[in-house]
């Protein structure tokens, strides 16, 4: 008999052998390292020095399938390193050019001259690549990223940023704690440096935090609550720093149904902030919610899967078309690779939240 279960195919380990033969179809065969964005619909006319992206979610997926094959992985490996660029960080030139002139633009009016050339995304990118990198027990010779070390510096940092946009917001301060985590792991902090440097992230991060569990200031939208919460809370998780308000936080994404989210990152998102509140409790709170919650997430994520693919798409029905703003695809009714990372990255986790599941055995990354 069929199960008439609509989640039910997200239960079983054939998604497994599904992403796995999604990422072997992604390659390209002449381009070693190459992995195509989406399944047949992408924009870049040149695979030699495009698409970091692809590659970055490629090891991140083999890291999350448990592969250990270095044939299958140096090759990517090689490919994302040849992205980096001689003051230590990362960025694919096609997204730079594509961002350029919207971002000076957009920078010059909000007078926002922090994002000016690209700082923003070069900073976002150069997390991604370190962090897939680091998966596989691979660090370039040369690390280093554009971020304020100092106590006094990091304050000003983290005080620049628009809070009331806490997703946006949010992103930096995680980034940051990354990076001053890479520092002292590199011998380029000492562990008096680093301890100060985050101790000052973290006392201001706690400066921001209100009675429903979320960071900002003003009256952002729940969606940015949510969002901002995992952007915050994914930055403390690197080195498992604690947070206040675990139950606080739990309500927050209780509260928001699964139908009320828009792609793959609002999705993932709320899974997360669950995931790591629930683990700080250490006990159990609102957990029939949770899985009703999970459930009902599960039913909502049916509809990104592509069963004949093996991969699922960014936003329903349709694969992601822009990447930091940048066209990428054609947007096709088909899946995506960075749709595929993000769904595979919120099964792990939530097979943690649903420990009594027969969910698909994924190893759960951090970022």
């Amino acid at each position: 008999m069929v199960p008439t279960d609509p989640a039910h195919i997200l239960k079983s380990q054939d998604v497994v052998t599904g992403v796995a033969r999604f990422l072997s179809n992604q390659q390209d065969p002449h381009v070693p390292g190459y992995v195509r964005y989406s399944a047949s619909g992408d924009l870049f006319s040149d695979h030699q020095k495009t698409n970091l992206a692809g590659s970055i979610f490629a090891l991140k997926l083999y890291a999350m399938l448990g592969e250990t094959d270095q044939k299958r992985i140096q090759p990517i490996v090689d490919r994302v390193l040849s992205f980096q660029r001689p003051d230590g960080s990362f960025a694919d030139p096609y997204v730079c050019k594509k961002r350029f002139i919207r971002n000076t633009l957009s920078s010059l009016k909000h007078r926002d001259l922090s994002n000016l050339g690209n700082q923003s995304y070069i900073r976002a990118e150069t997390r991604q690549a370190y962090s897939a990198l680091l998966l596989h027990h691979v660090l370039p010779h040369k690390v280093d990223a554009n971020i304020p070390t100092t106590p006094q510096a990091i304050h000003t940092f983290l005080s620049r940023l628009d809070w009331t946009r806490p997703w946006g917001a949010g992103s930096h301060f995680s980034h940051l704690l990354f990076f001053l985590s890479l520092f002292k792991k590199t011998k380029k902090l000492t562990q008096e440096q680093y301890l100060e440097a985050r101790s000052s992230a973290c006392t201001f991060i706690a400066s921001l935090q209100h009675e429903d569990g979320a960071w900002y200031t003003g009256n952002p939208s729940h969606r940015q609550k949510v969002n901002g919460a995992m952007k915050v809370i994914s930055g403390l998780i690197v080195d498992d720093l604690p947070f206040e308000h675990p139950k606080e936080l739990i309500n927050l994404c209780l509260t928001q149904e699964a139908t009320q989210t828009h792609d793959a990152c609002d999705q993932i998102n709320q899974i997360l902030v669950l995931r790591y509140s629930t683990r700080l409790l250490n006990h159990p709170y609102h957990q029939e919610d949770i899985n009703t919650f999970c459930q009902n997430a599960l039913i909502q994520w049916g509809a990104y899967y592509f069963p004949e693919h093996g991969g699922f798409s960014f936003h329903k029905h349709r694969a992601n078309d822009r990447y930091y703003s940048a066209k990428v695809s054609q947007g096709l009714n088909e899946p995506d690779i960075h749709g595929t990372i993000l769904f595979v990255w919120g099964l792990s986790m939530m097979k943690q939240l649903l420990q009594t599941e027969n969910l698909p055995n994924f190893h759960e990354i951090k970022s």
